[in-house]
């Protein structure tokens, strides 16, 4: 297996990644938002107790709330005024020109907000107990609308209970997200307790079995690792455009189209939400609503990719490549780079060690927000892809790349899927030259596919295996979640390979999330669900199979 160094530098991911609940517990700073106890239920008072009882049990560091206030200097609260003020003016003038951008006035509101002379320092998320007016709302209160998160602590709202379908959980936690301007929900009553995050999924845990086990695995996970959707400047954007109709694209652009009346009817991929249409309580709650979705106009759930067919990269032995790159290879690393090629040194189950380059991969998606079974190919598609750890963005002929065009909240994953396949392709190629996945890989490429929902074991198809089931409850577009789905890929092909089983392909669960699956393309995927009605659907209904 490749380390984690190793892993992050194939993925581009920069820093320190905290990839187990424990040390995520161990970095988490948090402090307890004040509030009236004679304005909250029993039940929601209660369970703040419990909750900040048991987080100092898991070592986190609760931060006491006047000591997690910092005093802004007045050329700061000047600074933020006046980049308010010059990024109002700028709107204005380019309207005219660019009536389509997703990008909106800052409400003046948001100035009256700046001049706060105390705010919560960044990095410190908060937790509120119950409802509060508008102008009390913690998420006003932060430096940091992104490295800031807020939990919020609410009765459990009546109609919800363990037999409530996908679609009500979603509106209900889609309306309590934007009127209480938090993160994530903790909706309570005397005997259960429920996590609304933006992953769209809604576990619901007893107060009295296993409450630190799930605060540490469930809770914590989505807290240290929050939806960051990569960011336009993120990307090396190409200058040449491609073209959807020629022999290259074509065949991915109409697995696109011809599928998308199947997995339509397998309504695994619902209607999103548009910001507008949240219930914020003042355009000042709605503008931070676009700001933590890198500006946005909504959300879409589940992604459809077609990755274009691998090239393997040719494998060396290790005397081999200690022979040809012996000033870059380094004994005490599994990784290194040729100027700006990344080489692996990988170790097979057999104990036998080869080298080869990263294979470049390519990956045809669907933009953020795009009707994802009912495409304008026109618009909706974008090329992606990973070179030696840098992601590149390449527009369809005819369209411009602006910062309004949005790449999937699970770009990291969509990428980690792909490169982990090229790499999987290129060891089976130096031991296995006939073997399907690879004549699948370098003839047709895959599909990469999402839902908010989870296989039922006993369908899994024949030459899958199923991995990420006891990963932490992280959330999408996190760092951590690219690298649990290219960690688990690599763990489950090596225990085929050990075990000599067949490899089609791998299911990755993101527990609390939903589920990826590469298959051998979008409309045979679509067919394999429309003849299999109880394979999976949306919400957590097979996930309690695998005993999470």
């Amino acid at each position: 297996m490749l380390s984690q160094e190793a892993l992050q530098e194939i993925l581009g991911i920069k820093g320190k990644v905290y990839l187990t609940p424990k040390e995520m517990a161990d970095k988490l700073n948090i402090t307890f938002y004040p509030f009236d106890e004679h304005k909250v239920s029993k039940n929601v008072f209660q369970f703040r107790i419990k909750l900040e009882e048991t987080l100092l049990k898991l070592k986190v560091n609760i931060v006491p709330y006047e000591n997690a206030l910092e005093i802004v200097p007045i050329h700061k609260i000047l600074h933020r005024i006046g980049r308010i003020i010059f990024a109002n003016i700028r709107y204005f003038f380019r309207l005219p020109f660019d009536k389509d951008s997703a990008e909106c006035a800052i409400p003046w509101s948001a100035i009256t907000n700046s001049v706060q002379h105390k705010r919560i320092k960044r990095g410190i998320s908060v937790v509120a107990t119950g409802d509060y007016d508008d102008h009390l709302l913690p998420m006003g209160k932060t430096s940091s609308f992104v490295e800031s998160s807020v939990i919020t602590i609410l009765d459990l709202p009546q109609h919800i209970n363990t037999e409530t379908e996908f679609h009500e959980h979603f509106d209900t936690a889609m309306y309590l997200f934007a009127h209480h301007m938090t993160n994530i929900i903790l909706a309570v009553s005397s005997t259960k307790w429920l996590l609304y995050n933006f992953n769209a999924s809604h576990p619901i845990y007893s107060l009295d079995q296993d409450f630190e086990k799930n605060i540490l695995h469930a809770l914590i996970p989505k807290i240290v690792a929050p939806i960051r959707p990569c960011r336009f400047s993120e990307f090396t954007i190409e200058h040449t455009s491609f073209d959807r109709h020629d022999d290259t694209h074509l065949p991915l652009v109409e697995d696109f189209i011809k599928s998308g009346q199947l997995l339509e009817e397998t309504n695994l991929y619902p209607k999103g939400k548009k910001i507008h249409d949240l219930p914020f309580r003042n355009s000042f709650y709605r503008w931070i609503g676009k700001i933590h979705l890198d500006n946005r106009n909504g959300m879409s759930y589940g992604f459809l990719a077609r990755q274009f067919p691998i090239v393997p990269s040719r494998v060396f032995s290790i005397q081999e490549a200690k022979e040809k790159y012996k000033m870059y290879y380094r004994d005490d690393k599994d990784y290194f780079r040729v100027g700006e090629k990344l080489f692996l040194i990988i170790e097979l189950p057999n104990q036998e060690k080869i080298c080869f380059k990263v294979p470049d991969v390519w990956v045809l998606t669907q933009r953020s927000g795009s009707n994802k079974t009912r495409i304008n190919p026109d618009r909706d598609l974008i090329k992606m892809g990973l070179v030696d750890g840098v992601m590149h963005l390449q527009a369809p002929k005819e369209f411009k790349l602006t910062n309004d065009y949005k790449t999937s909240f699970d770009t990291r994953v969509i990428l980690a899927h792909a490169v982990g396949n090229a790499i999987v392709a290129s060891m089976i190629n130096f031991f296995d030259p006939h073997a399907p996945f690879l004549v699948q890989a370098k003839k047709n490429g895959f599909a990469i596919s999402h839902w908010h929902g989870y296989f039922n074991q006993s369908l899994v198809p024949s030459g899958w295996h199923v991995h990420g089931i006891a990963n932490p409850h992280v959330s999408c577009s996190s760092p951590q979640s690219a690298l649990y789905a290219i960690q688990g890929k690599f763990s489950v092909f090596f225990e085929a390979m050990t075990k000599k089983e067949k490899y089609y392909g791998d299911i990755h669960i993101e527990p609390h999330h939903g589920t990826n699956i590469v298959y051998s393309s979008l409309r045979e995927f679509g067919d394999f669900l429309l003849s299999h009605p109880t394979a999976t659907t949306l919400g957590n209904k097979y996930l309690t199979l695998y005993n999470v």
